[in-house]
């Protein structure tokens, strides 16, 4: 009985294994800004923001969260700000897939869903939110 439990553990750890999508860190991003990125880095690519509230700095096509001068969080809901990897608000779902393999994690709330992505080394994240079956928002961040 004891093997038998053993081999099932076994099992279930090297499935739990391949059924992972990590990502490539340099995939996990909006435009060109990428979590983890200096403010200078930022200002540099993007310029100055349109506005500021607090430590978000909002920009025509995105918003960024920056804590002690690096940037901790983008967000965009719009169109014309995709990934590194061409993917943005308003396409599909079916293109995460397609492009960034099976979700490490999807949560389903109310009448949307959230497919989680994180980095090889986990220290990023990638959330798209998906409202019948099209991707409304974009959410990179560094993890804690």
């Amino acid at each position: 009985m004891k093997k038998i439990a053993a081999i099932l553990c076994g099992a279930l750890v090297a499935t739990s294994a391949v059924c992972s999508a990590t990502v490539a860190p340099d995939t996990i991003g909006i435009g060109k800004v990428t979590p983890g990125m200096s403010t200078s880095r930022l200002t540099s690519l993007c310029g100055k923001p349109v506005s500021k509230h607090g430590d978000d700095w909002i920009y025509s096509n995105f918003k960024v969260e920056i804590e002690k001068n690096k940037v901790q969080e983008i967000e965009t809901q719009n169109t014309t700000a995709p990934t590194p990897l061409g993917v943005a608000v308003g396409q599909n779902v079916s293109v995460l897939s397609e492009t960034y393999g099976t979700a490490d994690r999807v949560e389903s709330e109310w009448n949307e869903e959230e497919y989680e992505y994180y980095s090889h080394d986990y220290s990023m994240k990638i959330e798209f939110k998906v409202h019948n079956g099209y991707i409304t928002k974009i959410i990179c961040e560094m993890q804690d």
